[in-house]
C-alpha cells in the first residue's frame, strides 16, 4: 500500500514538473515568435510590402468591365431612337443621361406612354424598356416617374435601371 501512495506522489509530481516545464517551453516558444512578428512588421514597413500587398489584392480583385462594348450598344441604341419619327404622334425626346458604375439613369419626355411600355412591330416602334432590356449588361429597368407637362400630350419620365458588371446576366 505504502509503495502504491509513493508511486501516486512520484506521478503526481512527475506530471506537474512535465506540465511546468512545457508550458515553460510554450512561453519561450510565444516570445520567439513574438520577436520574430516585430521583425517581419519592420521588414514590411521598410520595404513597403504591405502596399505590395495590397495592390496585388487589388489587381486580383478588379473585375474586367467591357465598358467600351456597353458604350458602343448604348450609342447604337439611342441612334436606333433618334430614328422615331418626331411626329406628334410618336416623339422621344432624351436628356441627362448619366451612367455610375452600377447605376444608369436617363430623363426624357414621350408623346405617349406606350412609347415606354410597349412595342407596335407594325409600326415598327420598339418601347423604350424594350430597348433596354435587349442591353446585355442592364437589369432591373424601370420607370421611376412620369408627369405630364402642362396642357401638352407630352409625359416627362425618368428611367434607370442597374448595370451588371459581368455583362453576362439579366
Amino acid at each position: 500500500m505504502l509503495a502504491l501512495l509513493i508511486i501516486a506522489v512520484l506521478g503526481f509530481v512527475f506530471f506537474k514538473g512535465y506540465g511546468f516545464f512545457t508550458n515553460q517551453h510554450i512561453a519561450d516558444q510565444n516570445k520567439v515568435l513574438a520577436n520574430q512578428t516585430k521583425i517581419e512588421d519592420s521588414y514590411k514597413a521598410l520595404t513597403g510590402y504591405n502596399k505590395l500587398q495590397a495592390v496585388k489584392l487589388l489587381e486580383n480583385q478588379q473585375a474586367d468591365i467591357p465598358r467600351s462594348d456597353h458604350i458602343n450598344k448604348v450609342i447604337q441604341m439611342l441612334e436606333s431612337i433618334k430614328s422615331v419619327q418626331s411626329s406628334s404622334a410618336d416623339s422621344i425626346t432624351l436628356s441627362d443621361f448619366k451612367v455610375d458604375l452600377d447605376k444608369l439613369s436617363l430623363k426624357g419626355q414621350v408623346s405617349s406612354l406606350t412609347l415606354l411600355y410597349s412595342s407596335n412591330p407594325q409600326k415598327h416602334i420598339v418601347s423604350l424598356l424594350d430597348r433596354f432590356s435587349q442591353l446585355d449588361f442592364i437589369k432591373n429597368i424601370r420607370i421611376q416617374t412620369y408627369d405630364k407637362v402642362g396642357d401638352t400630350d407630352m409625359f416627362d419620365f425618368v428611367l434607370e435601371a442597374n448595370i451588371v458588371n459581368d455583362g453576362n446576366s439579366k
